[in-house]
């Protein structure tokens, strides 16, 4: 008897809730680093730029990924998806793949600010999205790269505040990267988007997210927090409901305002 393959998980074969016509160039396999270490662009449909960018962050290295599911990060349906909905927006979108999470995302913007000029990129209006285990080395890059304009964090893994192991409890079991660990990183001058799901399975992850609102707002941190109530884990690929489209447009139309205006 055939030995049967577990169910694919929704959150890595679903869509965007929200979409919008797309029928932009994509450049593919880009190699920014080794070998390995490869990036794609999904520019708008129109124009010749430079196009503002935004980089869509990840916090787990590929060749494991990759080994468990067959894919890189970087080619999910929900990544390709979200791209394309970027790209759509009047924005580039930059998808890419890792080795070491927090290096290869650093040499990542770099190779993007360098090649700008043949990229079409506009070196100077860059922005970052992450999610869930990827957020952490978003904020490493928020705090070893000047000049991101913005950045928008979604039902993460944040920091770990206050003597909480949260995030690096979390980091041994899913092994995603946590280059922040031990360290009092905060990241300040840049604009942040912080989205929080009410309903989120992973044990702490809102108790985290509560922690670095309090954090940043002490700081005086340009920050906005959308709570969805009612949003599980990863809602902006598995809940079509009016208040989670509402809430994928609203990250939008934070990086068109700070990126595309």
């Amino acid at each position: 008897m055939t030995e049967q393959q577990p169910p694919a998980n929704p959150a890595f074969t679903s869509e965007v809730v929200y979409s919008l016509p797309y029928r932009g160039e994509i450049r593919e396999d880009i190699v920014y680093g080794e070998e390995f270490e490869s990036l794609d662009i999904f520019y708008p449909d129109s124009g010749t730029g430079p196009f503002p960018a935004v980089v869509f962050v990840i916090g787990f290295p590929d060749p494991g990924f990759e080994a468990m599911t067959g894919k890189k990060l970087k080619d999910l349906t929900p990544c390709q998806s979200w791209a394309r909905l970027i790209a759509a927006s009047r924005m580039a979108a930059v998808l890419y793949a890792t080795v070491d999470p927090a290096r290869s995302s650093v040499t990542c913007l770099e190779y993007l600010r360098s090649q700008a000029d043949a990229l079409a990129i506009d070196a100077d209006r860059i922005g970052l999205w992450a999610c869930s285990g990827n957020v952490p080395v978003a904020i490493h890059l928020l705090n070893s790269v000047p000049g991101i304009c913005c950045a928008n964090l979604n039902y993460g893994y944040m920091l770990d505040l206050n003597d909480s192991t949260t995030v690096q409890d979390a980091s041994a079991q899913f092994r995603f990267a946590n280059p922040n660990h031990g360290r009092d990183s905060f990241p300040e001058n840049v604009d942040l988007l912080v989205v929080k799901a009410g309903k989120d399975e992973f044990p702490g992850i809102n108790d985290g997210i509560d922690a670095f609102v309090v954090e940043g707002r002490a700081r005086k941190v340009k920050m906005e927090l959308i709570e969805y109530s009612q949003g599980v884990h990863a809602f902006d690929v598995l809940d079509s409901s009016a208040q989670s489209i509402e809430i994928v447009q609203q990250m939008l139309e934070f990086f068109t305002t700070r990126l595309a205006a």
